[in-house]
């Protein structure tokens, strides 16, 4: 069967030639309610596709937004976390410097110090050597008071007459080390 319903026709359905036309109406009818009912089913699942496809648009809208909303959140947060950090950096910059600061004060004060020791041990030193120089001294005019002493009462007791088992002393008088003489 050629002609404009050829199309229309299932595949593998029989043709029927020699059909008269109340025979071939009624096929077309037939053919008529299969495809109205095709076209209903499929307008039907298309309805629901679209139906689904609208949830489905309707769900992930929403789920976008919960996204968007969440990586604002994030964002702030790690906006604030990049602030903080970089005043933390800040602020441990200022605290090394300082640090390096002080090492550098104390590390000049210490050597001023060690300077200043080195100077007071060398004055000490100095001191040390004043100190038993002047002993030495001091010793010695020691010695030479008593050996003046001893000539002085010497010189005295030299034109009397002396006797000696009256006075056990000597006829010359020590001086002590602290310069006094003996009463």
């Amino acid at each position: 069967m050629s002609g404009p319903l050829e199309g229309f026709l299932k595949e593998g359905e029989p043709q029927r030639p020699g059909l008269p036309p109340p025979c071939r109406c009624s096929a077309l009818q037939e053919q008529k309610g299969e495809l109205r009912k095709r076209l209903s089913y499929t307008t039907h699942k298309l309805e629901k596709l679209e139906t689904e496809f609208d949830s489905t648009r309707h769900y992930l809208e929403i789920e976008l937004r919960r996204a968007q909303e969440e990586l604002e959140k994030v964002t702030e947060k790690l906006r604030r976390i990049q602030s903080n950090y970089m005043a933390l950096q800040r602020i441990n910059q200022e605290l090394e410097d300082k640090l390096y600061r002080m090492g550098q004060h104390y590390e000049e004060e210490k050597r001023a110090l060690s300077h200043e020791i080195v100077a007071l041990n060398s004055h000490l030193l100095e001191a040390k050597v004043t100190i038993d120089k002047l002993s030495e001294d001091n010793e010695l005019y020691r010695k030479d008071c008593n050996l003046a002493a001893q000539l002085l009462q010497c010189s005295q007791t030299y034109g009397r007459v002396h006797k000696v088992s009256e006075d056990h002393r000597s006829p010359c008088v020590l001086v002590s080390p602290q310069g006094h003489f003996p009463s």
